[in-house]
């Protein structure tokens, strides 16, 4: 008993000093698709048939056809987005001249235009992140961003914490046509930041030195209210025009696949039933049982 009220008060130690945060990390624990919380998170549920000639556009909102936004998520995009949904046919899979794709054959390209603009210059880290010294204003071409959302159901799932990951490679990145600077993508995550939802924001690798061709991002995330899911959404503003600040005129563009939500296990379960079982060891010794 006294091994299991002291395993109590050492699990209350652990959880009760989570604050709601969101991390990027690396070297992590890793995520599993066993277990992922989100809902078609490889987009191979509803998939158009494999080749150039099959791919579908997604973004609600297009007027360009033939439409199908993938199950589970939702979506949006101004009326020229050219977000579409599919493969090259090629063997491996890829998607726009993308790297391999990381799990099954079918991907996002979030297509949304040439020439956008963002009006303070970005810091790409080593870590694949990308700061501003500011909060930044995207001008997107078509006036409105490409968007991927749900809302993941953590509240139903609960856990001390949660770990997400991603995968992401530019479009032509095997071909190289887009060098210079890569990508930017923007992540936006509700209910981890007090008076967000907060903005992140990561490189889309292009393939040119020192870019791979493809980048895999791992957050760890704790909710603010446990009792309500987070929702997170992708954003892409187009082909950045980084000029003004020195780097390129023209960026890559996002394909994003194998999207993953893991509720990190709580400890304590394993300490308590560690400790319950030691309680019951030592009855059944002093009962002579053992």
């Amino acid at each position: 008993m006294h091994r299991f009220i002291l395993s109590a008060a050492i699990c209350f130690l652990l959880t009760g000093t989570s604050r709601a945060s969101i991390t990027l990390i690396t070297g992590g624990p890793g995520t599993t698709h066993a277990g992922n919380l989100v809902t078609n998170g490889s987009f191979e549920l509803g998939a158009p048939a494999s080749g150039t000639a099959n791919q579908v556009y997604w973004a609600t909102g297009t007027s360009l056809t033939p439409f199908s936004s993938p199950p589970g998520w939702t979506t949006s995009g101004a009326s020229p987005a050219y977000a579409v949904w599919g493969n090259d046919g090629t063997v491996p899979p890829s998607l726009k001249g993308s790297d391999s794709l990381p799990d099954g054959k079918f991907a996002l390209y979030m297509g949304n235009g040439t020439g956008a603009s963002v009006n303070v210059a970005p810091t790409f880290n080593i870590d694949g992140s990308v700061t501003f010294a500011s909060n930044p204003t995207f001008g997107p071409k078509y006036g409105a961003p490409v968007t991927l959302a749900q809302t993941i159901p953590t509240n139903a799932n609960p856990a001390v914490s949660y770990e997400m990951s991603f995968w992401l490679s530019g479009e032509d990145a095997q071909t190289g046509l887009f060098a210079g600077d890569p990508g930017i993508l923007e992540l936006d995550v509700s209910n981890v930041i007090i008076g967000g939802p907060t903005r992140l924001f990561v490189a889309v690798p292009n393939g040119a030195t020192p870019q791979p061709l493809s980048r895999v991002y791992e957050y760890n995330f704790v909710p603010i209210n446990p009792s309500l899911p987070v929702t997170i959404e992708f954003l892409n503003w187009g082909h950045l025009n980084l000029a003004p600040f020195g780097g390129s005129s023209l960026t890559t563009e996002a394909n994003i696949d194998d999207v993953i939500v893991n509720a990190i296990p709580e400890p304590c379960l394993a300490l308590l039933l560690f400790a319950a079982i030691l309680g019951s060891n030592a009855s059944l010794w002093r009962s002579g049982g053992l």
